[in-house]
């Protein structure tokens, strides 16, 4: 849970109050226009930014009061999958994803080996193990970057836009592999522009405007009523009429 967040930059103001929740096993969208600060609140969950004011709480846990070192045993059960990919250039694919297992586990290199095929025959890239990440597609990269953001086994999962500039194949693809997660028990947020994709794998769905989470709905109540109001404007991308309180969301206390 994430309790009244402020942040500012240069005297810019970003959240102003954020709330807001998750429970164990959801996967929510999270959705707002460009700029609105979806992944720095993103960051601010594994204390990569720490806010002015206000409450990041994992596990009964302040994770914005955490010290660096502190942060590690954090940042081990959640894993954050960065949009794009952000795999290391100068390693091979098999590399990437054995090294956070050389970091944080004591694994012997057979058992690090097998591990990661495994891993990667599960998600489809068994032939990548020696290639570099600038010899595969950008599909690829995300699907790598997502393997490796899992490898340990984390019990979070933050995906920011891990869809963006996808053919609808390689979407298709992102979306069964988080539902895969989903079904495992795996708590995930996601921030994204992809509505259908949003709608796809997630629980819920919060609209973050004006540096607040301003409303909510379940996506089986969104899919059950007419889709007007605040998701229709978003995705026409009239961001800044929407009002909170519509039938189609409730306001967030």
């Amino acid at each position: 849970s994430v309790e009244n967040f402020k942040k500012s930059f240069d005297g810019k103001l970003v959240h102003d109050g954020v709330t807001f929740h998750i429970n164990k096993g959801e996967c929510v969208g999270l959705v707002g226009g460009s700029g609105v600060g979806k992944s720095v609140f993103l960051r601010s969950l594994i204390g990569l930014e720490k806010p002015d004011s206000g409450k990041v709480i994992f596990d009964g846990i302040d994770v914005a009061s955490l010290t660096e070192n502190q942060l590690i045993a954090v940042r081990k059960r959640i894993a954050y999958i960065f949009q794009g990919g952000a795999l290391f250039d100068s390693m091979t694919v098999f590399d990437n994803l054995a090294y956070p297992l050389r970091e944080h586990t004591k694994l012997t290199e057979a058992e690090i080996a097998d591990k990661v095929q495994d891993q990667l025959d599960d998600f489809g890239l068994g032939h990548t193990t020696q290639l570099l990440p600038s010899e595969i597609s950008g599909g690829m990269q995300k699907r790598v970057g997502l393997a490796r953001g899992i490898i340990i086994g984390p019990d979070v999962i933050l995906y920011d836009e891990p869809t963006a500039g996808l053919d609808p194949s390689n979407t298709k693809m992102i979306q069964q592999l988080i539902l895969k997660l989903k079904k495992k028990g795996v708590t995930g947020i996601l921030v994204t522009h992809d509505m259908p994709t949003a709608m796809a794998v997630c629980d819920r769905i919060v609209l973050l405007r004006g540096g607040k989470i301003v409303a909510e709905r379940t996506v089986d109540e969104l899919e059950s009523e007419e889709l007007v109001g605040p998701i229709a404007e978003f995705i026409s991308g009239d961001i800044e009429n929407i009002s909170p309180g519509h039938k189609n969301f409730k306001e967030s206390p």
